[in-house]
């Protein structure tokens, strides 16, 4: 019985550290060890604390060093974002004054016309930077019940004006509702709609068709064109910010979509074949 009492006395303080051990991570705050006898013992729990501090200053150090290289890295987009619509803006401002200083007849005619465009082109520089914004920092979300079945009528109703391009929506007459931000929604159908009308830019009969379906507490939105679609090799790449396949554009709309999307407890996904088309699959919570 002595011996057995003197054996746990013994190995109690390690089995202690053993387990602070095992508790130990390197991605969270991590407690140090008290132990206020100066022994063998005190000597190993002074070395894993002095550890442990260590190990989270390294852990400091690396995050603020992904944070700068993040940062680096948005300014590099948004530089080069701000770059394109800069250069059509210089030289239609340098036409703009070519034309003020001749004797052109047209003069104003012309001059509206680059006007114009550089409406267009200030309008660019604004959604690039209320993208960028949004994905900095998205505005505080509202869940609220939705009734999905009209903001689909109405979005479809706005992308209808679309020239070459029909619309078909096949979605059931009578749609559960949802939980979710209304705005968020509206966006978000905005941009799938935005990209499949885009990705029929140059088919003559292209056709966007909008399913929907209910799969245990999910509503699923399925949103289908029969575009360029996505290559294989890209498709894994598709949610990733600043990843575009669009000549223009941030690159940060689906990512943002994706955002959202998880935010309102959902989820989005894809089925895409190049020269076929693409579908996106919206799945919203119900209510």
């Amino acid at each position: 019985m002595i011996a057995v009492f003197i054996s746990n006395k013994i190995t109690a303080p390690l089995k202690f550290i053993q387990e602070s051990f095992k508790k130990t991570r390197l991605n969270a705050k991590n407690n140090l060890i008290s132990w206020d006898k100066k022994d063998e013992i005190g000597a190993l729990v002074n070395e894993y604390n002095r550890m442990l501090m260590a190990l989270q200053k390294s852990a400091e150090e690396l995050a603020k060093s992904e944070k700068e290289s993040a940062w680096r890295e948005m300014a590099k987009q948004v530089a080069h974002e701000i770059k394109n619509p800069l250069t059509p803006m210089k030289l239609g401002l340098q036409h703009m004054l070519r034309i003020i200083e001749s004797s052109q007849e047209n003069k104003e005619e012309v001059i509206k016309k680059i006007s114009f465009g550089l409406i267009e082109q200030i309008d660019n520089l604004s959604n690039i930077a209320s993208a960028f914004s949004d994905f900095a920092k998205m505005p505080q979300a509202e869940y609220e019940e939705i009734n999905i079945g009209e903001l689909i009528k109405n979005t479809i109703v706005l992308f209808k004006q679309s020239e070459h391009v029909k619309i078909e929506n096949n979605s059931d007459v009578l749609l559960p509702s949802i939980i979710g931000d209304k705005n968020q929604i509206i966006r978000i159908l905005n941009n799938l709609f935005r990209n499949a009308i885009q990705s029929m830019e140059d088919i003559d009969n292209g056709v966007i068709s909008l399913e929907t379906k209910t799969i245990n507490e999910f509503l699923v939105v399925s949103i289908t064109d029969n575009g360029k679609g996505i290559p294989a090799a890209l498709q894994e790449k598709i949610f990733v910010p600043y990843f575009t396949t669009k000549s223009s554009g941030t690159g940060l709309g689906l990512a943002i979509v994706k955002n959202m999307m998880l935010g309102m407890q959902g989820n989005i996904r894809f089925e895409s074949l190049e020269n076929k088309g693409t579908t996106f699959h919206l799945y919203f919570k119900t209510a």
